[in-house]
């Protein structure tokens, strides 16, 4: 009884903690957004940091002049928000 009870609080405790993913992974996610069906070329990341739940990807394009910051959510992945500027 001891030992079902026991399994049972580890595979609650194991459910309830999320993966985070790595920064690699938020950087492939803002170069797909960007690079997928685009005629200006790649991005070069400038900067990406790492808080509140989310990676903070900074980029720029030089073929356009165009700069932006992408939030990528640190659980699943997503890109939530974000801003980008042609100079």
């Amino acid at each position: 009884m001891v030992r079902v009870m026991l399994i049972l609080i580890l595979l609650m405790m194991s459910g309830c903690q999320q993966t985070v993913i790595t920064e690699e992974k938020a950087i492939s996610t803002v170069k797909e957004a960007h690079e997928k069906n685009s005629l200006c070329g790649e991005i070069t990341i400038t900067s990406v940091h790492h808080r509140n739940g989310e990676y903070e990807v900074n980029w720029e394009r030089k073929s356009n002049f165009e700069s932006g910051t992408e939030f990528v959510e640190d659980k699943k992945g997503k890109i939530t928000h974000g801003s980008h500027q042609i100079s």
